[in-house]
């Protein structure tokens, strides 16, 4: 029989929404809220640590109260330094599984929040400095599996590739549970200005539905010549003034060619001898990079859609959060630093 016993709240806390977990024994989501408020509008108050108090309540506050004492643990730019509490970072090459140094934490009326890190990588050569904050969590989750323990991934050091499209895509390779590398591509955020604030967005019109014959028409042109976005986004407005794309095809048209030079590109000069990867996006979003990633010959595979949550469990047992029982604080209790 199932225990349905709630072990933890895993909240996965980003710049413009919020989702909250009730967890049970090995990530079992109970019960969510997917509906909450991000950083960027809770940071628009002037009483900051007041403004992510009452949005914690709001989410959680039933949940904590037939459940006192539940861990609270979050990830995101709720870390950051436009958040609640700045977290850090941990320095590449990271274990997602091994334990940092310290945890931050932040005192709430219903205990401890404890915040997980994020990840940096130091420019060198012609590499810049970048950042994860969030997707961390995210990649555990959608690896088809993760040692319960801290320090444990080396007997499963497998390579691997997964792809976190968004706003900031992140493109990470992975030993096992270890994170080597990784690299962000703005490629969400611009298509958003483009659409929305350019020129292009005066005669796109919104369809529908998808259409996907217009998005692997931008594929075609990503793919079929030595594209660059600056020089081949004109297109999508005079192929409208041509006749030749209609209005409502131009967000799909775009989005093609946007993701279309994305994957060619990191596919051709990053991947090196990966053939594979792994994409942790809604399905709507991963289906579209899996189209890209098989016009360049990377096989795909969707990692499930509530891999966050998943992540969120497996990370917290790796912290020491919650036991491998589901016991709150079973295990050796990592160093903390309260802010």
């Amino acid at each position: 029989m199932t225990d349905l016993s709630p072990r933890l709240i895993g909240l996965d806390w980003g710049t413009t929404s919020c989702r909250a977990y009730l967890l049970g024994e090995d990530g079992e989501v109970l019960d969510q809220r997917l509906g909450g408020r991000g950083v960027l509008a809770l940071t628009q108050s002037g009483n900051r640590e007041a403004a992510f108090e009452r949005e914690l309540a709001e989410l959680c506050g039933p949940w904590l109260e037939r459940n006192p004492q539940l861990p609270l643990v979050a990830s995101g730019m709720v870390g950051s330094n436009q958040g609640w509490v700045e977290a850090g970072y941990r320095n590449l090459p990271v274990d997602l599984m091994s334990r940092p140094e310290y945890l931050t934490e932040v005192a709430t009326a219903y205990g401890p929040l404890f915040v997980i890190p994020g990840l940096f990588k130091e420019g060198r050569g012609q590499d810049f400095p970048d950042v994860i904050r969030g997707e961390e969590t995210q990649l555990l989750g959608a690896l088809p599996e993760a040692p319960h323990g801290a320090g444990g991934s080396s007997a499963k050091a497998q390579p691997a590739v997964v792809v976190l499209p968004g706003t900031h895509t992140k493109w990470v390779r992975l030993e096992g549970t270890v994170v080597t590398d990784f690299v962000t591509s703005m490629t969400g955020e611009l298509f958003g200005l483009i659409t929305q604030q350019s020129i292009i967005a005066r005669l796109a019109e919104d369809a529908r539905e998808p259409d996907i014959a217009a998005f692997d028409r931008g594929l075609d042109v990503a793919f079929g010549r030595d594209a660059d976005i600056a020089s081949t986004l004109f297109s999508a407005r005079t192929l409208v003034m041509a006749g030749q794309l209609e209005p409502t095809a131009v967000k799909d048209y775009v989005s093609g060619l946007m993701i279309g030079v994305e994957v060619e590109r990191f596919a051709r000069s990053w991947m090196g001898e990966h053939h594979e990867a792994t994409i942790c996006a809604n399905a709507q979003l991963g289906s579209r990079y899996a189209r890209a990633l098989k016009r360049a010959g990377v096989r795909s595979t969707l990692a499930p859609e509530d891999a966050v949550a998943t992540g969120l469990w497996r990370t917290a047992v790796a912290l020491g959060i919650v036991g491998r029982s589901g016991i709150a604080g079973a295990g050796e209790p990592i160093d903390k630093e309260t802010p």
